[in-house]
């Protein structure tokens, strides 16, 4: 009898631990959330002394369809997956290098859905994006109520990060909060006319705040995918600009390219103009190869001439100084407007270009 106790439990602690990091919803295996109290669920997480505001990033896509123990495919990343981890830890080191030279960095790890993920229809991409803003919203509000300690902040993200900042600025700010947001960096994802809400305004120019900021790099118009197509509004990260002027190499102060300790291993400045195209509200770049930039492996989203990927290291420099300079206007002007106060003069600026 003991005997079989003990093989009966054996079989059930086999199945737990089979199991455990993923759960079956509605047919897909989701792995368990993270728990945001722990310091092991984020990259940073620590203020530093001096630093007068934070940055709260989310990392863009980086992880495959994989199987988990059971042999089934699963969608989202696995916080807790040691390969996992070291997929996003690079980008978050390229996006801590450009939004925290001067400011507090807490980006934390989520359930973000795969790459394939993007290539299925409207409703599976939301439906499965709502896992990833769950962990997402979670950690914001950790962020806010046990890390933040009523500092100004901005919020950041690329491409699957920059979507979730648009969900963020629709679905968890209000007047208090957003009058302590410096900006918000929604970039290589489109904010569309269906995107409404009073603190999703855009910025015209370089400094002014309580505004967001994006764009989405091609070598022509017709190299912007459907998936990041329709955006209403878009800034030349060169000259910070909003209308159809093409910036100079010039004003190009450095893509950077870096190892996955975060060290630099190649810059290179003044190589790059851009402009917005009017028809599409895509950022048109001039100066580089388009075939130095295509990734095969991500060619049903990207095809040649896109510059997704790289965009965050084409930019790395004028972005890095575009935070320092917001930063620096929001505490000149002792806080951001009101979302009322911040449109009028938006919208004279914009017709007046």
């Amino acid at each position: 009898m003991k005997q079989k106790f003990g093989l009966i439990l054996i079989v059930f602690l086999l199945a737990v631990s089979c199991s455990r990091g993923s759960v079956a919803v509605d047919g897909e295996r989701i792995p368990e959330a993270p728990d945001y109290a722990l310091p092991s669920a984020w990259f940073g997480g620590t203020a530093e002394e001096g630093r007068a505001y934070d940055v709260f990033y989310i990392v863009p896509t980086c992880v495959f369809d994989w199987k988990d123990s059971t042999e089934a495919v699963c969608h989202y990343m696995d916080p807790e997956k040691p390969e996992h981890r070291a997929a996003v830890d690079k980008p978050l080191r390229l996006a801590k290098g450009i939004f925290a030279d001067e400011a507090n960095f807490f980006a934390p790890y989520y359930r973000q859905i795969t790459i394939e993920s993007w290539t299925e229809n409207d409703n599976i991409i939301e439906k499965r994006f709502d896992v990833a803003y769950e962990d997402i919203a979670a950690a914001f509000h950790y962020y806010l109520d046990r890390l933040n300690k009523g500092r100004p902040f901005i919020l950041a993200g690329h491409s699957q990060g920059g979507k979730a900042v648009i969900e963020l600025l629709k679905r968890e700010m209000n007047d208090s909060l957003y009058r302590r947001m410096i900006a918000a960096y929604p970039l290589g994802y489109p904010v569309y006319e269906t995107d409404v809400s009073p603190y999703l305004v855009s910025a015209s120019d370089a400094d002014d705040t309580g505004v967001f900021i994006t764009f989405n790099s091609v070598s022509a118009p017709d190299r912007l995918p459907d998936l990041l197509s329709g955006s209403r509004a878009a800034i030349n990260p060169l000259n910070w600009r909003t209308d159809t002027l093409t910036a100079p190499a010039e004003l190009h102060l450095g893509t950077v390219f870096i190892a996955s300790d975060g060290s630099i291993e190649s810059e290179q400045a003044h190589t790059i103009s851009a402009h917005i195209d009017a028809g599409t509200r895509a950022l048109v770049i001039s100066g580089v190869d388009p075939a130095s930039y295509y990734t095969p492996s991500l060619s049903k989203l990207f095809p040649p001439g896109n510059y997704h990927v790289v965009e965050l290291n084409f930019f790395y420099r004028n972005l890095q100084q575009n935070v320092k300079c917001r930063a620096a206007s929001y505490f000149a002007r002792g806080a951001a407007p009101s979302p009322s106060a911040v449109k009028m003069p938006h919208a004279i600026r914009t017709t007046a270009q």
